[in-house]
């Protein structure tokens, strides 16, 4: 398993860090005496964090394995095109990626990133997305408007969500 920083210290400890005070300032008020507070509100320190962690982590980890992945699919099916021949000018050398994971059993999170793989080229312009379903009917098309890729920026574009998934996608930049 991999850790990521925002496992450990995120805008969602924010909570945990709320519920600790009301812990300390209870601890305080009841009027108990210091090493009592001082064993008692570190416990609760100590508990509340741990229990807020584990649900963080398990979220904030399955985000960062969805990037990676998309990542890793972005850079796969830019090889696949170079191996293709297909790269001959610098707008060649962009590439999307698409994939969909299932959110709750009826819904589809549907990720879509980009990638520029020059090394000086930097695209603006405008990316057309169409997604297809097995039979070859649009599923989904969104345009995108001013983007902006640097030279070998990777970057997410987009996730929305619908009710089914797609089989293949097709993709378009158009620079200004």
């Amino acid at each position: 398993m991999s850790l990521y920083a925002d496992m450990f210290i995120s805008k969602w400890h924010l909570i945990t860090l709320g519920l600790i005070l009301i812990a300390w300032i209870a601890l305080i008020a009841g009027g108990y005496d210091k090493r009592t507070i001082l064993r008692s509100g570190g416990g609760a320190v100590l508990l509340l964090y741990v229990v807020s962690t584990i649900p963080i982590a398990a979220i904030t980890h399955g985000a960062h394995k969805i990037d990676e992945s998309m990542r890793s699919e972005l850079d796969r099916h830019y090889q696949d095109r170079v191996n293709k021949s297909e790269v001959r000018e610098d707008i060649d050398r962009l590439a999307v990626a698409a994939g969909a994971f299932e959110d709750d059993g009826d819904t589809y999170d549907i990720r879509v990133y980009a990638g520029n793989y020059s090394s000086s080229y930097t695209f603006q312009g405008s990316l057309t997305f169409t997604t297809y379903d097995a039979q070859g009917q649009v599923v989904h098309e969104k345009s995108y408007d001013n983007v902006i890729l640097a030279p070998g920026e990777k970057k997410k574009l987009d996730n929305y969500y619908t009710s089914g998934t797609f089989s293949t996608y097709r993709y378009t930049f158009t620079a200004r």
